[in-house]
């Protein structure tokens, strides 16, 4: 019975959780004549057709956190001081390629699009 009780009660939070980022639009629409003719900062500029959705704007913006300014206390870390693998020490250069060689040990050739159209032709009409 207590695993059970547990069980929904962190269901129930988890479900609080997902809802939350939702309810300031649910009370905007619930309270929609209020919010339009007393809480809208735009009230008096009727061109704008605001109809509070400043209000709603602010409310989502506090739902979300958007404006906190609090200090993180977790210290920041530069990784290139702390290096992961010893790969990165050591510098590799590859210079002076050739080309022509590395092309004939792996069998890349330059093969021109010539070659491509000869081999793939569209089938013939069948004339019936």
């Amino acid at each position: 019975m207590k695993n059970q009780f547990l069980g929904i009660f962190f269901y129930l939070l988890y479900l609080l959780a997902m809802v939350r980022p939702v309810l300031p639009i649910i009370e905007y629409y619930a309270n929609y004549d209020y919010i339009a003719t007393v809480l809208c900062e735009n009230r008096d500029k009727p061109y704008l057709e605001c109809n509070g959705k400043c209000y709603l704007e602010k409310q989502l913006k506090e739902v979300n956190h958007d404006n906190h300014e609090h200090k993180s206390t977790i210290p920041q870390i530069n990784l290139e001081d702390y290096p992961v693998s010893p790969i990165d020490q050591y510098g590799y250069k590859i210079s002076n390629i050739n080309t022509e060689y590395l092309n004939q040990v792996f069998g890349i050739n330059q093969i021109s699009s010539d070659y491509y159209t000869s081999i793939l032709k569209p089938p013939p009409k069948l004339v019936l």
